[in-house]
């Protein structure tokens, strides 16, 4: 399970940005800006050159309404006045293949362990089925994280057989952004996900084939790490020794050099894990 809030997730819920705003100072010139997921790629006039780079904060961008910018970790100060006149939203990257490659229908679909059906379109993200209600960014996002699952070390990949996305939340933990059972990863309200998230997903269910719990027994190295000084990987990894499990796993999938550095206890038990199926960890 991977929760909202305590492990430092950013952007969920966000309307990212990928096109172009246009701003009027009233005068005789237009400001635009070209923007890749709320990030200033280029800016016109050359003059306001040092936006460039600096982070976009709207949840939504509506033409009246103000640019909201991040400017705590740039040197470059200039404040905004004027107002959207403009917007020219672009489809990005990830949701352009899914547009081309979804289904062109909705089509009925039975929602695992439930017995619910429901229309939803349905694309194929390299041989793993991905079911969804709306071509949005979320199930762009996801359906890249799941096409991504290739990269994964293969005694995780086999843990991923489906994935849903749904625009409820989970009922009795509304912070929980992501769920899997029997193979079937279930992302809730709609929410953005990353390939990180996947890796935490396929954890659970390893952890399970390894040591017929989530959690790591005991007497395991595992949990030898977990008793030792070494902190956790995140904030949500201290909820329970299989969360702290499953951060590790995420992070040894999405920047090994990092965990290295950081958490070398952890790092050698799941490398080995990854690596030798006749190791007990």
């Amino acid at each position: 399970m991977w929760q909202n809030g305590r492990q430092g997730f950013c952007g969920l819920g966000w309307n990212v940005m990928t096109g172009m705003i246009i701003l009027s100072d009233f005068g005789q010139n237009y400001i635009e800006f070209y923007i890749i997921d709320n990030i200033i790629q280029a800016v016109r006039p050359a003059e306001l050159a040092g936006w460039i780079g600096t982070q976009i904060l709207n949840n939504v961008f509506t033409v009246g309404e103000p640019l909201e910018i991040d400017l705590q970790w740039k040197d470059y100060d200039f404040p905004l006045r004027y107002s959207i006149v403009n917007v020219i939203v672009q489809d990005s990257a990830n949701l352009t293949w899914l547009k081309e490659n979804m289904s062109a229908e909705p089509k009925p679909y039975e929602v695992p362990q439930t017995g619910i059906t429901h229309m939803a379109y349905e694309v194929d993200c390299e041989g793993i089925p991905f079911y969804f209600d709306d071509a949005n960014n979320a199930a762009a996002e996801a359906a890249a994280a799941i096409r991504n699952t290739s990269n994964l070390p293969s005694v995780l990949s086999q843990y991923i057989d489906g994935a849903q996305l749904v625009d409820e939340p989970l009922p009795d933990s509304p912070d929980t952004i992501a769920t899997i059972q029997y193979g079937i990863m279930t992302i809730y309200g709609n929410r953005t996900i990353n390939y990180g998230i996947v890796a935490h997903e396929a954890a659970h269910p390893f952890a399970i084939d390894k040591w017929g719990a989530h959690d790591p027994p005991d007497t395991s190295d595992y949990m030898a790490t977990i008793n030792s000084d070494e902190l956790p990987i995140s904030p949500y990894a201290h909820t329970d020794p299989s969360e702290d499990f499953a951060e590790s796993v995420r992070m040894y999938a999405t920047d090994p050099e990092l965990m290295k550095r950081i958490a070398p206890l952890r790092y050698d038990v799941v490398d080995k894990l990854m690596k030798d199926p006749d190791y007990a960890g």
